[in-house]
């Protein structure tokens, strides 16, 4: 029988500050819900906004996918963080946000949504596809995201994509601070073990796999 497991690295950077959180929950022996998400820096309480993205995500997930499809129950979970940041910038009188990205994993098939720059990537053989694309603009100095989970509703329907998956897939969600500092050939390796590089931004990863 096919089992799902996973593996997790969440690590502060040198200023030993993390605005990332992650959750992940076996749904049965073979499905998973696994979220990251990442406070947006420039707004107040990153480290709170990534929290309250991430439970909400989880907890619509979880009251919602025995009665829903996949891909209407992410749709459901983010209008749900959206909601639950609003809520919390009005009684904290600020401006936070988190980028996300969340894979609802059932039997064959993944299925994933996002906002912002935290990349899901599907390995399969030696080789790493980037299945998430970047809401990103740059500049000389920074960058900047063009869409996040902030309180402020979405101005385009949320992407929900699916990818089928082999037996010997592994899926990998990380936040900036790690892509930045790995190379993609470095991705079918033991990436949750031998990364140990301090960087100077947090960073985290889930490592999603099958064993037989």
């Amino acid at each position: 029988m096919r089992t799902i497991d996973f593996k997790t690295l969440s690590c502060p950077g040198k200023d030993k500050s993390n605005e990332d959180y992650i959750l992940c929950h076996k749904l049965s022996h073979n499905s998973i819900i696994a979220i990251l998400a990442d406070g947006m820096g420039g707004l107040s309480f990153g480290a709170e906004a990534a929290k309250i993205v991430s439970e909400s995500i989880m907890t619509t997930v979880l009251d919602e996918i025995k009665h829903h499809l996949p891909a209407d129950v992410l749709r459901m979970a983010f209008n749900a963080a959206d909601s639950a940041i609003y809520g919390e910038c009005r009684n904290l009188k600020c401006k936070m946000g988190a980028a996300v990205t969340a894979a609802l994993i059932i039997e064959d098939y993944i299925y994933y949504a996002w906002q912002g720059n935290v990349r899901l990537y599907k390995v399969h053989g030696n080789e790493a596809m980037l299945l998430t694309t970047d809401h990103v603009v740059a500049d000389a100095e920074s960058t900047f995201l063009t869409r996040c989970v902030n309180g402020k509703g979405f101005r385009e329907n949320i992407p929900v994509m699916y990818e089928e998956l082999k037996n010997t897939d592994k899926i990998f969600i990380c936040s900036d601070g790690y892509y930045r500092h790995t190379h993609l050939t470095e991705l079918p390796g033991n990436v949750t073990v031998n990364f140990n590089e301090v960087a100077s931004d947090d960073y985290s990863l889930i490592e999603i796999y099958f064993t037989l």
